[in-house]
């Protein structure tokens, strides 16, 4: 289950890469499209309940850096997803896809070391409570 999960959220991730940067060339093109900007902050919310699913079931260890991005794009899509405002839309989702692109790095082999091993974490790493003491 955990490497569907994991497979699915990479593949649906860089699937939202392509969705959010249509978001912006269509606003460049046409103006502001508030439910397509609407259903691509929908998609990227899913996205990242799928992420957090891959954390909580993995052994592996995983930045807090990556979510934290993660995140800050998703509060941006949806600050944006309702505007008729041309400029705050492609601002808005602009920031979010570099936003994406960089949690995407924290763990691609791609991305740079200054990213790696920044504040790891593991869900499943937690010692078990110690046994009480026998006096």
């Amino acid at each position: 289950m955990e490497i569907i999960l994991l497979k699915s959220h990479k593949h649906y991730g860089t699937l939202l890469l392509a969705l959010v940067l249509a978001v912006i060339v269509v606003t460049l093109l046409k103006g502001p499209k508030p439910v397509f900007q609407r259903i691509v902050a929908v998609l990227v919310d899913i996205n990242l309940l799928v992420g957090l699913a891959v954390a909580w079931n993995s052994a592996k260890s995983f930045s807090l850096l990556h979510p934290l991005l993660a995140l800050g794009a998703v509060g941006l899509l949806h600050a944006s997803a309702k505007s008729d405002n041309a400029k705050k839309v492609i601002t808005c989702f602009s920031i979010a896809l570099i936003l994406l692109i960089a949690a995407w790095a924290v763990h691609a082999s791609w991305g740079p070391d200054f990213l790696k091993n920044v504040w790891l974490v593991n869900f499943h790493s937690q010692s078990a409570p110690a046994a009480p003491v026998a006096q």
